[in-house]
């Protein structure tokens, strides 16, 4: 952490919880005004458990940090129908990102517990759930996708 630069601080704070700040600021009050809204903000795995992240204070500071504006902003705009969630993904890399479940499960992967890889679409069906009007009841929840790896402490074996 001492490493970082204030810049580098304030472009972690400033790009992954201010710019949330700001964007609920602007959307919040349309969401309001029709009596429904989802919210659905991006973590990384374990942020609802405050984790340390070795060579990544500032990224996850500001992560932690949207967790409890996530919360926060469930609880205050619940009465108006409107939810707000996190999904936080876990070692989703390279074409994995963009790669279909189909396709990850035609890959062993021995590092994850259920045996493939993480993709883009795991993490677009979730955030897929917390915006279907019958997941009104789902609200101030942080859900890691991570096929059982702990991303954080993970050991290779």
């Amino acid at each position: 952490m001492v490493d970082h630069t204030e810049e580098e601080w304030e472009q972690m704070i400033k790009g992954n919880l201010d710019a949330v700040f700001h964007l609920l600021k602007l959307t919040v009050p349309a969401m309001r005004s029709q009596q429904f809204g989802r919210i659905v903000n991006y973590g990384f795995q374990s942020a609802n458990t405050a984790a340390g992240w070795i060579n990544r204070a500032a990224f996850s500071a500001a992560k932690v940090g949207l967790v409890s504006l996530t919360k926060s902003i469930a609880y205050e705009e619940a009465e108006h129908g409107i939810t707000a969630n996190m999904v936080c993904p876990g070692d989703i890399i390279g074409e994995m990102k963009e790669a279909t479940i189909l396709e990850s499960r035609k890959k062993h992967d021995p590092y994850t517990p259920i045996g493939r890889s993480g993709t883009g679409e795991d993490i677009a069906r979730m955030v897929l759930f917390f915006c279907e009007n019958k997941s009104d009841m789902i609200t101030g929840t942080v859900v890691d996708v991570n096929g059982g790896l702990d991303v954080i402490h993970q050991q290779r074996k």
